[in-house]
């Protein structure tokens, strides 16, 4: 431990002497580095359209009077950096007086442009991001001849390579969602994907994993780097990411983000948090829904179920204002999570298997049945300064924390007492200084993230029993706890002073300590299964697995990125976005990890194969080099045609290198010191599918029968071997998009083709097939006289592939317009190779071939919109239409020993609107505000209902699994006359039904 203090000390040292070294060399306004500000550029002209150099550019923050500065070279251009989302007073005068004032709202990551014409009185507004040209505002002073004085809108971003979507407050604010998690509205970008899961909330995009993602707020990462989900305490829970209350905005990046974004291979969300100003603001809000304002869902009345409780309450708090005007300001949040689901456990056994069961186990499947509650409470807590000492310097400290404990795990075929109670833990700190000069800033970042998972057995002294497709009851086995903590240092320059140029370089260095207490199988469970033609039924178990062993695992590494990037403007319409990434782990793949000398045993007594060499995968603990080779170039472009930003061409190309979960590859040492024993048992201890058995006897149905067993006869529960590849590559994703934007009246639209091809994601195999490597699985026979009982093996073999077409069409929502709409579709096609974590199912990856990805889906297509009614009153809206996700069909008829004989994908019927959607959601929102102490008065009441799910689509999911003699072979569907065609085999729902939900609060 020592140790990694003294590398975090000399990491920190490191990078202060960075930030100093570079204000330094560049002489000493106020900003940070893009991922979560923006910048405007542009061009001054006189009357007569004649660049004018020398101009000075000013940028006054309304909500705390900091000014940043630039100005304008020979040719006119100009760059000002680093301007946190807010609004401005941009002020722009030229060497003879004449003056051009607009007051702008600049969002996160924008790279906007605004032009200025000096002395053409006469000129008309140039559009706002609404496309209507903004009406002129009384100056506060008499302005000079030949001024323009425009007021408050929000700028275009039309000459950008990047393909992006911004998500405004008031979209946040006012558009309907579910549960108050901002990442829900990363939905209205094309391309992107919202899970919406009652216990599984995240985001992926294009054919990539989930965990492929990033999330940055205020530039501190999200990034879960223990397991799957992309977003740390996102997996496996209900709850949000952040409290929406703090969140001020947040923009999408679907593709060719630039070099500063980093360990993503798909889609990014930067966001930022609120701030105090000058003048205190506050909310408070409550919003609640229950069962009796809930329809009861299609898959409970088929099944016959009661109408399951349910409560859903969340309610906060924010305020902010200045502690020192101009100086001093803060800004703190809670908000509060209380949420009361039902889950029905019944049966889908067959009446065969309900007969056996009930028969032979000693209980009655009716124990076990009924409607049971799953609480979730959550917490978030958020608090702020930041400090303003001079026009040149900002300081911002932060923390936040939340806090859940979620009881979920049970349903259907699981019961009750099998749950556990998934207890969730993030809280961040940051500490961020930015120091602006006369053409350049300075931002150094130093933050902190603990994340804590805890999930733990509500039962933890109780054996679990499974039987196959009836019933799943006991305590559940497993228990862990995983801890992540992430020290961070980042240093960001923004450059202006070369003409036409804004060149940006940075410096990223983190330490990331993870602690695994994984303790998989602490209690026996036993699998039951009836398979005639094995002499198994629901008398005895099949098998059992147990924990053998009992040890924490610790993991260290140290990440080392840094970036240089180009913005430059060749003439007044062609901008190239240059960039180049490189970034570096010390220990990706469990890179010290030395081979035990019986695992080495067991490699080597295996045949060697095109694809598996078992030198490959020992090591001794120098085997395993540092991958080097993270280079990733990144090239965009983006043509004004007639340099009034109203037709844009724009593409780019890029490579994007993500990193592994830890959780891929740590089943390699945590089963060296936690093993787990595979009890095979039958009724006479002969073989059975080539495996060796033991005669089965009551007393093994303990935890400690099942040690006996083993003290006795160590070779009955040898465990599996995992080993990683040594040399294996962290995962690539390679993007290309070409597309055009155009102004269309007040819309701005854009089409894009988008082309992505991923490569090295991480999955497991067997090395134990027969008929010397290349036949079924398995022939563990060389393996078990070195004490396991079979091997797999962890290589880079996933590829993925991803081909779409974005069409988008938005009018953002203004106060003076009353209306905003947005429309994103996708075409889109997701491939890819191999399985999941574990491709098992064929010889290697590539034996698969190319299929559907999960979560494949051809056509998509999300509106939203707002428009200000009559009377104080507003509607809104999103309403999304897709037409199906894939799913996976897998025919296990020969029986569960034997392995699939088919995997292939499937969609499921146009059920939503017949022959052109299978999933609809329609969600709208009525509001009304009420101004109590007069029109002009900050102070605000909002009374709201929204309508969710308004018609009540049923949006079946569930359709994944293996099926016996039920599958249809021509359509891949599960045949049961008892089900409508539109329901076959859906074991749930996408969506929860209608239900409507009542919102109030108070802003000033």
């Amino acid at each position: 431990m020592s140790t990694r203090i003294a590398m975090r000390h000399a990491l920190s040292l490191g990078i202060s002497a960075l930030a100093v070294t570079t204000a330094s060399l560049v002489a000493p306004g106020a900003a940070v580095a893009q991922t979560t500000t923006g910048q405007i550029r542009g061009q001054v002209r006189d009357a007569a359209g004649a660049a004018v150099g020398g101009a000075t550019v000013t940028a006054v923050n309304l909500g705390t009077n900091q000014t940043l500065r630039a100005a304008a070279d020979a040719n006119g251009s100009y760059s000002i950096t680093g301007l946190r989302p807010a609004t401005y007073d941009v002020t722009i005068t030229g060497p003879d007086g004449a003056t051009f004032r607009r007051r702008v709202i600049v969002v996160v990551g924008q790279s906007a442009t605004l032009d200025a014409r000096l002395g053409a009185a006469t000129e008309p507004a140039a559009p706002a991001a609404d496309g209507a040209a903004t009406p002129p505002e009384a100056p506060a002073a008499e302005p000079a001849a030949g001024d323009i004085v425009v007021t408050g809108s929000r700028l275009r971003e039309t000459r950008t390579s990047e393909v992006a979507t911004n998500v405004t407050q008031e979209q946040i604010r006012i558009l309907p969602q579910t549960d108050r998690n901002f990442l829900s509205f990363a939905a209205l970008a094309p391309g992107v994907r919202y899970n919406d899961d009652e216990q599984d909330k995240g985001i992926r995009s294009g054919a990539a994993t989930a965990s492929q993602v990033n999330v940055f707020v205020d530039g501190i990462s999200l990034k879960n780097k223990l397991r799957e989900g992309g977003i740390a305490g996102q997996q496996n829970s209900r709850g949000n990411a952040f409290g929406q209350l703090a969140v001020q905005e947040f923009r999408v990046l679907t593709q060719n983000y630039k070099a500063e974004y980093e360990q993503a291979g798909s889609a990014i969300i930067t966001s930022v948090t609120k701030s105090g100003t000058n003048e205190f603001h506050g909310e408070v809000f409550g919003q609640y829904t229950d069962r009796a304002l809930t329809q009861k869902s299609y898959i409970d009345k088929r099944e016959g179920n009661p109408k399951p409780a349910f409560e859903r309450k969340q309610y906060g708090v924010s305020l902010g204002g200045p502690i020192i005007k101009d100086k001093l300001f803060f800004f703190a949040a809670y908000e509060g999570n209380d949420q009361d689901r039902a889950f029905t456990v019944n049966s889908t056994g067959s009446a065969d298997q309900i007969a056996e069961f009930n028969r032979l186990s000693g209980r009655n499947i009716s124990d076990f049945e009924g409607t049971f509650v799953s609480p979730f409470r959550g917490d978030f807590y958020f608090g702020k300064l930041t400090f303003t000492p001079d026009e040149n310097q900002v300081f911002d400290v932060s923390f936040s924390r939340r806090e859940e404990t979620d009881i979920q795990g049970f349903g259907g075929n699981t019961a009750f007492e099998y749950a556990e109670n998934k207890r969730n833990k993030v809280d961040t700190y940051l500490f961020k200084w930015t120091y602006s000069g006369e053409d350049f800033v300075n931002e150094f970042n130093a933050n902190h993230l603990n994340y804590n998972f805890n999930p733990v057995a509500i039962n933890p002294d109780l054996p679990s029993f499974d039987y196959a497709g009836t019933i799943l009851f006991g305590g559940k086995d497993s228990t862990r706890q995983e801890l992540q903590e992430n020290w961070a240092v980042r240093d960001d320059v923004t450059w202006t002073g070369v003409d036409n140029h804004v060149i940006k370089a940075g410096l990223r260095m983190e330490v990331t300590d993870i602690t695994i207490n994984n303790r998989a199988y602490v209690q026996p469970r036993y699998f039951f299964r009836r398979e005639p033609n094995n002499n198994l039924n629901f008398a005895f178990p099949a098998e059992a697995l147990l924990e053998l062993g009992n040890g924490r695992i610790y993991g260290s590494n140290t990440q080392l990125g840094m970036y240089i990037q180009d913005d430059w403007d060749v003439t007044d319409r062609l901008q190239l976005n240059l960039g180049v990434r490189w970034d570096y782990e010390s220990n990706g793949f469990n890179n010290n990890y030395v081979t035990p000398a019986a695992a080495a045993g067991a490699l080597r007594a295996l045949p060697t194969t095109f694809y598996f060499d078992p030198e490959d995968y020992i090591s001794d603990g120098t085997d395993r080099k540092p991958f080097k080779g993270a280079i990733a170039p990144r090239f965009g472009f983006s043509w004004d045609i007639n340099d009034d930003q109203s037709t844009v061409i724009f593409g780019g190309a890029g490579r994007y290198y993500d990193r592994n979960n830890f959780n891929n590859t740590v089943d390699e040492l945590s089963r060296s010191i936690n093993p787990i024993g595979r009890f095979r048992f039958s009724a006479d201890g002969s073989p059975r599918d080539g495996q060796p058995t033991v005669a089965w006897n009551p007393s093994y149905l303990t935890r400690d029968g099942l040690r006996a067993l083993v003290n006795a006869n160590p070779s009955v529960a040898l465990p599996e071997l995992f080993a990683v590849k040594n040399n294996a590559r962290p995962p690539v994703n390679d993007q290309f998009s070409f597309g055009v934007r155009q102004r269309v009246g007040v819309f701005e639209a854009s089409v894009t083709g988008s082309y992505q091809r991923g490569r090295n994601g991480y999955t497991n195999i067997f090395a134990t097939r027969q008929n010397n490597g290349l036949g079924n699985c398995c022939n563990t026979a060389p393996v078990i006289p070195f004490g396991y009982s079979n091997v797999i093996v962890g290589l880079d073999g996933l590829d993925t592939r991803y081909k779409a077409l974005f069409v988008t069409l938005d009018k953002n929502y203004t106060k003076s317009s009353g209306w905003g709409l947005n429309i994103a579709y996708t075409l889109g096609k997701a491939e890819q190779n191999g399985g999941d974590l574990f491709s098992l199912d064929a010889l290697t990856p590539d034996a698969y071939g190319w299929r559907n990805s999960p979560g494949d889906e051809r056509h998509r297509l999300v509106v939203s919109g707002i428009v200000d009614l009559p009377a104080g009153f507003q509607f809104s809206t999103i309403s999304t239409l897709g037409s199906g996700q894939a799913y996976q069909v897998v025919d296990s008829t020969a029986g569960a020993s034997a392995g699939a004989s088919l995997f292939t994908a499937r969609y499921p019927e146009k059920n939503c609107i017949k022959g052109v959607a299978a999933f609809c959601e329609v969600n709208l929102t009525l509001a009304n505000r009420i101004k109590p102490f007069g029109a002009d008065s900050a102070h605000e009441i909002e009374l709201a209902i929204d309508v969710l799910n308004a018609f009540n689509n049923k949006n079946f999911e569930g359709f994944d699994g293996g099926f016996n003699n039920t599958i249809n072979p021509a359509t891949g569907q599960v045949i049961d006359p008892l089900l409508p065609a539109d329901a076959q085999n859906a074991t749930g729902l996408l969506t929860l039904p209608r239900r409507i939900q009542f919102r109030v609060g108070y802003r000033f």
